[in-house]
C-alpha cells in the first residue's frame, strides 16, 4: 500500500497524540462514563483538546471513538447513537487538523469476552467493528488505529471487521503486560504470535500501547522490531497510576518520558505517542528530545 503516512517513517519518527481520557480529567470530567458522549455534548472542549496536541508536535490524532463500537455502546444504551457519535469525532479532529498532519480513526475493545470464555460470537464482534471502521472511514480518517487489545482473538475481529469496512491504512496495537518470562498479553500470547496473525489478517502496521511505562516498553520495541519489518507504534503509559483521596494521577514527568522515547525509536518503534497519564507538555518533550537527534 503507497500512502503518506509509510513514506514519512522512512525518513523520521512519526509522533502521535497522547491520552484523550487524562485530558478530559484534567477538564473536570472525571465521572463520565462515556467519554464519546462529549463529541456531541461538548464538542469545542474535545476539538481544543486535538489543537493542543497538534500544536504540541502530534503529527497524528486519534478521534475521540474509544468506546464507539456497537457492542461497547450497548451497555449504555447509545448504539443508536453510534454512527452520530463517530461522524462527530472525525469532524472534530478534523476540524483541528492543520495541513499536513493527519486523523487517526480510534477503535477499542468491544467490552466482551468470546466464546468461549464469554458470551459474544466472533462473527458478531467482527460486525461491530465493521460497523464503527465504516463510519469512521466514510467521515474521512487517515487511517484506522484499533488498540488496548488484550485478545488476540478480538484484535483479529476488528481487523477483519475494517478490512471488510474498505481499503484504508491499518495499525493495530496490542496490550501487553511484563512477566518474569517475556511480555504476554492477557490471554497468553506472545509479541511475535499476535505480530504475525495481525499482519496476515490484513494489519499494514502494528504496536503496543497502555498498561506498561516508557520504560518497559524499551525492551518491548525490541521484541517487536525481532518480529517484523513493518512501521512499530509504542504509546506507554505515563509511569505507574498513584491514587490519592479517590484521585488518579501519574508521576512520570515529560522530560522522564522523552528519555526514554529517545531509546524507544533506538530500539526500532517508526512512531511513537502516549497513553494513560500523557499531556500535550509529554508530546512536546518527545518532539524536541527527537528532534535534537
Amino acid at each position: 500500500m503507497s500512502n503518506p503516512i509509510l513514506e514519512i517513517v522512512k525518513d523520521r519518527p512519526l509522533l502521535f497524540d497522547g491520552a484523550m481520557g487524562t485530558m478530559l480529567m484534567k477538564a473536570g470530567k472525571v465521572a463520565l462514563k462515556t467519554p464519546i458522549l462529549l463529541n456531541l455534548d461538548e464538542p469545542d472542549l474535545v476539538t481544543d483538546i486535538h489543537r493542543q496536541y497538534y500544536a504540541a508536535g502530534a503529527d497524528v490524532a486519534i478521534t475521540n471513538t474509544f468506546g464507539g463500537s456497537p457492542l461497547k455502546l450497548v451497555a449504555d444504551g447509545l448504539e443508536e447513537q453510534m454512527a452520530a457519535l463517530n461522524r462527530a469525532a472525525v469532524k472534530l479532529a478534523r476540524q483541528a487538523c492543520p495541513d499536513g498532519k493527519y486523523v487517526g480513526g480510534d477503535i477499542g475493545p468491544s467490552g466482551k469476552m468470546l466464546k468461549p470464555l464469554g458470551d459474544a460470537a466472533p462473527e458478531d464482534v467482527q460486525a461491530s467493528f465493521f460497523s464503527q471502521a465504516e463510519v469512521l472511514i466514510e467521515g474521512g480518517v487517515d487511517l484506522i488505529i484499533i488498540e488496548t487489545m488484550f485478545s488476540l482473538e478480538e484484535a483479529l475481529a476488528a481487523v477483519r471487521g475494517v478490512k471488510k469496512a474498505g481499503d484504508i491504512l491499518l495499525l493495530a496495537s496490542m496490550t501487553y503486560t511484563k512477566t518474569p518470562n517475556g511480555f504476554f498479553t492477557m490471554m497468553g500470547e506472545t509479541v511475535s504470535q499476535c505480530t504475525a496473525a495481525l499482519e496476515e489478517a490484513g494489519a499494514d502496521m502494528t504496536g503496543a500501547n497502555c498498561t506498561l511505562n516508557s520504560t518497559d516498553t524499551i525492551d518491548l520495541t525490541k521484541e517487536l522490531r525481532a518480529a517484523t519489518d513493518r512501521p512499530i507504534l509504542i504509546q506507554p503509559n505515563a509511569g505507574k497510576p498513584v491514587t490519592s483521596e479517590g484521585v488518579t494521577y501519574y508521576e512520570q514527568t515529560p522530560a522522564e518520558f522523552a528519555a526514554d522515547a529517545r531509546k524507544i525509536h533506538a530500539a526500532g518503534a517508526d512512531m511513537i505517542g502516549g497513553c494513560c497519564g500523557t499531556t500535550p507538555e509529554f508530546i512536546k518533550a518527545v518532539k524536541e528530545l527527537l528532534a535534537d537527534g
